[in-house]
């Protein structure tokens, strides 16, 4: 059976699956950048199908077009270029508005059925409003958690880089080292905007709707943003290939 395979490329990391013609993910994957050769190269040489991919990370997607190249794959086909992303963008500059984005809106709208709040925490984090039609409004933009702490380290003097695990606790909020400090602000940063966010976008938005989060930092506790709060990994995976399927239909 011929099977799509739904490529993501992040500034840090990247994300697999295939999917069959009902657009359900099978296997899906996910490896740093730094493992992109061995993580990538045995799922292209068997990819029967054509190949797709949201990429928000030009110089990796070069590498990706001649790893297929290479593979004598059907593709890459690139969302938003090779075909189209069934979601309006009612925002100033809809051009720039990451592919990412609009694939998670549009699953997360069929999820809902109606308006929701897309929370993507990765090296950045957006949260956006999409409304009952299915248009994505715009939303914010801020640093993710390995960037704040980054950050600290480079424009200090004596503050130390601190790792920030995907997933990882909060742990205690009186920090009783620097390390533990850094790690207690940097992901209380990161709850506290996504709770602030959601909280206004749902007052704009006039309704309690649903919360779809996604990404490597995303909050795992339902309780972050209320009763309609729902993890979902592959979010933009999903989006990818829900966007295709639709494009190839006749």
């Amino acid at each position: 059976m011929t099977r799509i395979l739904a490529v993501t490329l992040g500034n840090t990391s990247v994300a697999a699956a295939t999917a069959d013609a009902d657009g359900a993910l099978r296997d899906p994957g996910r490896a740093t950048l730094e493992q992109l050769p061995a993580f990538l190269t045995p799922r292209l040489e068997a990819a029967d199908g054509p190949v797709v991919v949201c990429s928000v990370n030009p110089p990796v997607l070069e590498r990706v077009r001649e790893a297929a190249r290479a593979a004598d794959c059907d593709g890459p086909h690139l969302a938003g270029e090779d075909f189209s992303i069934p979601v309006r963008a009612d925002v100033e500059e809809p051009g720039r508005v990451g592919t990412d984005r609009l694939l998670a809106a549009l699953v997360a709208h069929r999820r809902a059925g109606g308006a929701c709040i897309v929370v993507d925490a990765g090296t950045a984090v957006t949260v956006d409003a999409v409304d009952e039609t299915g248009t994505f409004l715009g939303g914010a933009i801020f640093p993710g958690p390995g960037l704040m702490a980054r950050s600290l380290a480079d424009g200090t003097a004596q503050l130390p880089h601190v790792e920030i695990a995907s997933g990882a606790a909060d742990g205690p909020a009186i920090g009783r080292s620097t390390e533990a400090a850094i790690r207690s602000g940097v992901t209380r940063a990161l709850a506290g905007a996504v709770e602030r966010l959601v909280r206004d976008m749902a007052e704009a938005l006039g309704s309690d709707v649903p919360v779809y989060a996604t990404g490597g930092y995303a909050p795992p506790r339902e309780d972050r943003g209320g009763s309609g709060w729902q993890v979902v990994p592959d979010l933009v995976l999903e989006g990818l290939v829900l966007a295709w399927c639709e494009r190839r239909e006749p």
